[in-house]
């Protein structure tokens, strides 16, 4: 049991309104599949008078040129591809995520001058959520196998976070080695649940994530942390 049996399952969560954004708060995210080469669709037009009609090539950006300057002779202007930029692509899938932190810092000023310079980008709503992924069942051979969950479960990962089944997510492992930021609200890219985590829960998340992050483990985490140790099976 581990973890659970400092936060009891069913004092694990709290229920918040859906739109709030919150720290701990569970949503659905797109999430990419990392690969340890990217892939990158090379693409240029089929014919020198069509911008939409292209023939384009999928291969690993391994080549000594890629992202580097080089002449678009013939630019694509639905892509807006500048001279050392490529087109990744990226498998990705629909998984739920934990929000860590919203509300960065902005300023109106900047925002007006950011406008004028056609620099947006550099000053964006931006919210930090953590991915997460599923358990390996007897039904579903699809996620952590159980050798790694009773670890998990037990906080002898640093990297990764345990959490229960609830009304609207199955159990699973946060993977705060795969933290990723969404910028906006616009629905394809983040929807929001009432289900948050309750606020002691939400704390080891964040003091977990500060030693996964830094290497620097409080107090707190450690006394838990030696606690839950004591339950795994040597």
């Amino acid at each position: 049991m581990a973890i659970l049996q400092i936060f009891n399952p069913d004092e694990f969560y709290t229920s918040i309104d859906s739109n709030k954004y919150q720290a701990g708060q569970f949503c659905w995210i797109v999430v990419p599949h990392l690969t340890s080469v990217p892939q990158i669709l090379d693409i240029e037009r089929r014919n020198p008078e069509e911008h939409s009609e292209v023939n384009f090539i999928l291969r690993n950006a391994n080549r000594r040129e890629d992202f580097c300057v080089s002449d678009r002779t013939l630019p694509i202007k639905y892509l807006n591809l500048r001279s050392n930029e490529e087109l990744l692509v990226q498998r990705s899938k629909r998984r739920p995520g934990i929000i860590l932190s919203r509300g960065l810092d902005s300023y109106p000023d900047i925002t007006k001058l950011l406008v004028q310079k056609g620099k947006k980008h550099l000053q964006e709503d931006a919210i930090i959520v953590i991915p997460c992924y599923g358990i390996e069942t007897a039904d579903d051979p699809i996620g952590f196998p159980p050798e790694m969950v009773s670890r998990i479960r037990c906080l002898l990962y640093r990297q990764f976070f345990y959490f229960p089944g609830n009304a609207v997510f199955k159990e699973g492992v946060a993977r705060l080695d795969r933290i990723q930021t969404i910028v906006g609200r616009d629905p394809s890219t983040i929807h929001t649940t009432n289900i948050c985590l309750q606020e002691d829960v939400l704390n080891l998340l964040l003091e977990l994530f500060i030693f996964c992050m830094t290497g620097i483990e409080d107090e707190n985490l450690s006394m838990i942390r030696s606690l839950t140790k004591e339950t795994f099976p040597s």
